[in-house]
């Protein structure tokens, strides 16, 4: 279902299939030299086929995303800062859009479920904002009007990832996977 970035030649095929699908949107490009978690999402047959990276939350002015949006003024995120994540290099190419979405959703539940984050902070394109929402029911809750950033308009806003993860049942599109996550969380 997902390779985890380990090595080179891992890397350098998530920087591969992000940067095509931004450029093909007209994003600007945004490399990220953090520690972070980054994956690799594959299809039924095992091609590379999109991306995904998790980044640990810092609530201060410094931390990139609040220079965008101050989600750090947000109160929820304010009260324990270590369960929140923010996400990041969310792709899938082109050709392989449409169900293997899920693929890349379910990473997000086993991911969140398995360092118990509660939320998730994003700055989500306005499509796909739509299609969490009202497609994938996912718990999404806007921050803010939408705002240009880096070639799109886009609508910062908090995924509540715990109310997912506890109520699996109500989330039929979840992918089951025996993967799990080796080492300790970002923030360690």
């Amino acid at each position: 279902m997902y390779i985890k970035v380990e090595t080179l030649a891992d890397l350098n095929t998530f920087n591969e299939i992000w940067m095509e699908c931004w450029l093909e949107k007209g994003y600007m490009l945004d490399p990220t030299f953090d520690k972070t978690d980054r994956f690799i999402i594959l299809d039924q047959e095992n091609r590379e086929i999109g991306t995904i990276e998790f980044k640990s939350y810092l609530p201060t002015k410094q931390n990139y995303i609040n220079t965008v949006f101050p989600f750090h003024e947000i109160e929820m995120l304010e009260t324990n800062p270590m369960k929140v994540i923010e996400i990041d290099k969310v792709s899938i190419l082109k050709k392989f859009r449409g169900k293997n979405l899920e693929r890349l959703l379910s990473l997000f539940v086993h991911y969140t479920e398995f360092y118990q984050m509660n939320y998730c902070v994003v700055l989500l394109e306005r499509v796909f904002y739509r299609a969490l929402r009202n497609v994938y029911k996912i718990p999404i809750e806007p921050v803010a009007d939408q705002m240009y950033y880096k070639g799109d308009y886009v609508i910062p806003a908090i995924i509540h990832s715990h109310e997912v993860y506890t109520k699996k049942e109500d989330y039929p599109w979840i992918i089951h996977s025996n993967q799990g996550f080796e080492r300790k969380p970002i923030y360690t």
